[in-house]
């Protein structure tokens, strides 16, 4: 395959000559990087990549070169070091070197992670693999990215998991959905594999289908499909979907996962973000103003490591269920939001994720597509989420009148992002509650955004409201319970 940019490039690119030295550096450890990565104007499918951290490096070893480059990102130099000095793990995915480099010249860096330059006299070029899309088979699978294959050959199944996986005695699809790109796709894809060929059943219809680094092709299936994530692993019997895996296992490994979906048992996952110790869990009643019950919010509240919290919610109204991660940090500014909706077939995930003062939204989703949404945020706001639990996340707790600006974030699948809105909030002072949980002592907080009227009743300790009313819906905790100090 050629890359017909590189002959425009070479018209402009200058190597930079640089006195040859040799530079002697403690051992450095390496992670498998998937790149695209072109020699003399081919693509090297057979090229592996590796990067390591403290400084920024990436090493190059490829059958066409005669020893490995080493690239130091920060320096933007080009160094050669002998392919015999990493030694990797069995699954090639990590390795590690201890052997002096000799700096051979430079690099030059295009358009973000694209490294440019010349070894050897062959002219090379690094960049991000964007993904193989579409179904495909083991053979081209295995072309693409050769360290799956390792991955594959040197894992060893949970054994009772695939006497499960053989002895499931009806027809099932399995599809799997994955990014050539994404590192949590090398991790589990190739171990799922193994399972399914160690369990070698001839009920399982197994099909292999590529997602590009934007979630937008295949068109015809990353839609209809519902892929938010990658890895998804969709498991259909009859026509119908009876269990899905996404991104990571509930279970120790993803082939309990896929045991588990083929005998009926209902998997709850508990997320990907980082948490503490759980300091408290309960139950929310949702009732309509008439006082019929409209839902629930099962709900745990964790510490984090930057002592700051954590809030996971599960909620359910009818067909409708949203589960949500809310994290905040130790001034209860947001820091982190997940929030996956599913209603039937429908699935949506949006990710909402703060790097100082610019808040970044992605959504996926069957009825959404792919959204991208980046917006600039103060340095007080409040992140309002589907969760009852969270509601409490406001970064000014003292009574009185006050307004800090607020994203709500969308309900409904009608709209995936929103806009930041000032909030008026008007905070009393601490008196009594009794709620079917028990008695606590409160804050009544009365929220204001645009023409919405919300009001809250926060525990001063946990800052967990304990009652709430907002959109003519009434929310009541009922039960709840605390680690024992």
């Amino acid at each position: 395959m050629k890359l017909n940019t590189i002959t425009l490039l070479l018209a402009v690119f200058v190597l930079a000559s640089v006195q040859a030295q040799t530079l002697k550096t403690p051992p450095i450890n390496w992670n498998d990087s998937t790149r695209d990565v072109y020699i003399d104007n081919e693509l090297d499918r057979d090229a592996q990549v590796l990067t390591a951290s403290s400084p920024s490096r990436l090493a190059l070893i490829s059958k066409r070169l005669e020893s490995a480059l080493v690239l130091n990102v920060t320096e933007q130099t080009v160094s050669t070091i002998p392919k015999d000095a990493f030694q990797f793990e069995p699954d090639r995915t990590t390795a590690t070197s201890d052997a002096p480099m000799q700096v051979v010249g430079k690099f030059t860096r295009i358009d973000g992670p694209v490294y440019f330059f010349s070894a050897s006299g062959k002219p090379i070029l690094i960049r991000a693999h964007p993904g193989v899309t579409g179904e495909m088979s083991l053979t081209k699978l295995w072309e693409t990215v050769p360290v799956w294959r390792s991955v594959m050959m040197n894992y060893q199944p949970n054994a009772n998991a695939v006497s499960e996986i053989k002895n499931s005695d009806k027809e099932t699809k399995v599809t799997l959905a994955f990014g050539t790109w994404c590192p949590d796709s090398k991790n589990y894809v190739p171990r799922l594999l193994k399972a399914i060929n160690n369990a070698a059943s001839d009920k399982i219809q197994l099909t292999l289908i590529g997602i590009d680094n934007q979630f937008r092709e295949p068109v015809a299936l990353v839609q209809p499909l519902a892929i938010t994530n990658v890895p998804t692993v969709i498991v259909e019997r009859g026509g119908r979907e009876i269990g899905r895996i996404v991104e990571t296992p509930a279970s120790d490994t993803i082939e309990e996962d896929l045991a588990a979906i083929l005998n009926g048992k209902r998997l709850i996952h508990n997320g990907r973000s980082e948490r503490g110790p759980r300091i408290a869990s309960g139950v929310y009643s949702y009732r309509g103003r008439n006082g019929k019950e409209a839902g629930s919010e099962s709900w745990e509240l964790f510490t984090t490591s930057e002592a700051g919290f954590l809030i996971h919610s599960r909620i359910t109204s009818g067909d409708f269920s949203t589960e949500v991660l809310h994290r905040v940090d130790a001034n209860r500014r947001p820091a982190f939001a997940e929030v996956t909706k599913v209603r039937g077939a429908d699935r949506e995930r949006t990710r909402f994720s703060i790097d100082g003062n610019t808040l970044t939204a992605r959504t996926r989703g069957s009825v959404s597509g792919v959204i991208s949404q980046t917006l600039e945020v103060p340095a007080q706001f409040f992140l309002s989420s589907p969760a009852v639990a969270a509601q409490g996340f406001v970064q000014s707790s003292n009574s009185g009148k006050y307004q800090i600006s607020t994203y709500p974030t969308p309900l409904e699948f009608d709209n995936a992002t929103a806009m930041l809105l000032p909030a008026a909030c008007d905070t009393g002072n601490e008196e009594t509650l009794k709620v079917p949980a028990g008695e606590f002592r409160v804050r009544h907080i009365k929220r204001r955004i645009g023409k919405e009227v919300s009001e809250w009743w926060v525990d001063v300790k946990l800052g967990i409201p304990v009652k709430g009313q907002s959109a003519g819906t009434d929310y009541l905790l009922m039960t709840i319970e605390t680690a024992a100090k």
